[in-house]
């Protein structure tokens, strides 16, 4: 692992310590803000762009960064974004307003800079794991108490993101304690407090919050990090998971015996020919946009033309029908930049499992199982392009890429 050469922020230097410090609190809301604020995500972002510009003695630094995997994908996907803005059918606005939309990624190799610094790393990573830790238990008593509290609805206790979001980011955390239990990198005298917030979380994402995707993407990640973990006992686990989930969840649990049952409803009006449900305009946006990239498959319709293209595709037909988004990040991007364009998210996510295929092993089982979720996530939803999810994706891959390596073989 690098270490970022920080020496001089010493309270010897009141210049650079100052500066440090504003750096620190800069990191603090980073990852508090994941769960809770995309105002306060977008000002803690442009914080940590400020320290960069005015810390030129960690420039050099940069050099050997962006020679990392993640970094260049990001830089990969960034110009290739830039590229289509020459043979773009959208107007100007909407083609630089979605490469502004995506600026998480050519920011990779500074977030990356920054968390090569040991404390600044751990103080994204524990105010995100304090943040959501919060929405969950708020979350929990709302619902205990059957009393809404912020964005909470009865039935569906979600509380200062959308269940989407507080599913994923709760799952993220739940991975993550699961990972340090596993691998015992959990201080003994913190490990009862970590079995029951892993509880807590699962709790929460299975029983009170709704969302589908959500709940299924968690189930993945856990059955994923356990066959990692041991391969035997692993599969011993998947299986009472999949037990679990067939006959025990939608018998004890509202939120999924609800959603499977809202699916199925979906699914059966869809193949009667109604496409006016949550699934149904899914299915319906996803066709179409396969229908759009077989008329340009190598080049798309370029960046930021999705909306002008499915518009043109629609006609006079039905307006119910018509989206900005296919909410699917892949049939999105290949649009728009062709089939390389989906195939470079996917490059994203192997970059970074190939750079982080040396960190110890509760690191890089909490990062593979969040490059899997986020792979799967936006294959119904758009992660990769969704402001509050794809700079949390960039942030905590950034953070988890300079944790602890172990040269060893593990996977």
């Amino acid at each position: 692992m690098d270490t970022l050469k920080i020496n001089s922020f010493s309270e010897e230097n009141n210049k650079n310590y100052y500066r440090y410090k504003f750096l620190l609190f800069s990191a603090i809301l980073s990852g508090a803000a994941i769960p809770i604020s995309t105002a306060f995500q977008n000002i803690s972002t442009l914080l940590l762009l400020i320290f960069v510009i005015i810390s030129p003695d960690v420039w050099h630094e940069l050099r050997a960064i962006l020679k990392k995997p993640f970094a260049l994908a990001g830089m990969a996907l960034g110009i290739t974004l830039l590229l289509g803005t020459f043979w773009t059918s959208a107007s100007p606005s909407d083609a630089w307003g979605f490469v502004g939309k995506m600026r998480a990624y050519y920011l990779i190799p500074i977030f990356l800079l920054i968390f090569m610094d040991e404390k600044i790393r751990s103080s994204l990573l524990i105010s995100f794991a304090a943040a959501t830790f919060l929405s969950v238990l708020l979350s929990c008593l709302s619902a205990w108490f059957n009393t809404p509290i912020f964005k909470a609805v009865p039935g569906d206790w979600y509380i200062f993101r959308t269940h989407t979001y507080q599913n994923y980011f709760s799952g993220l955390l739940s991975i993550g304690l699961l990972a340090g239990l596993l691998m015992n990198k959990i201080p003994k005298n913190w490990k009862p407090l970590s079995i029951i917030c892993f509880l807590l979380l699962s709790y929460n994402i299975l029983f009170l919050v709704s969302g589908r995707t959500g709940q299924l993407v968690y189930l993945l990640m856990l059955s994923f990090i356990l066959v990692l973990w041991n391969k035997k006992i692993g599969l011993f686990f998947c299986f009472i998971i999949v037990i679990s989930s067939i006959f025990i969840l939608p018998k004890y649990s509202e939120v999924i015996s609800s959603g499977l049952t809202n699916t199925t409803s979906d699914v059966k009006s869809y193949s009667n020919g109604d496409s006016y449900s949550s699934v149904g305009l899914r299915l319906e946006w996803h066709k179409n946009s396969i229908q759009i990239i077989k008329e340009n498959p190598l080049f798309g319709h370029g960046t930021g033309s999705f909306k002008t293209e499915y518009a043109k595709f629609l006609g006079n037909g039905d307006e119910r029908l018509s989206s900005e988004n296919p909410h699917n990040d892949y049939l999105w991007l290949s649009v728009e930049l062709g089939v390389m364009g989906g195939f470079l998210l996917f490059i994203l996510l192997l970059s970074a499992a190939w750079q982080g295929r040396h960190l110890e092993m509760a690191w890089k089982l909490t990062l593979y199982a969040m490059l899997m979720g986020m792979g799967i996530s936006t294959l119904a939803n758009s992660f990769f392009t969704d402001n509050i999810t794809g700079l949390a994706f960039v942030l905590l891959t950034c953070a988890l890429l300079n944790g602890p390596t172990n040269t060893k073989k593990l996977i």
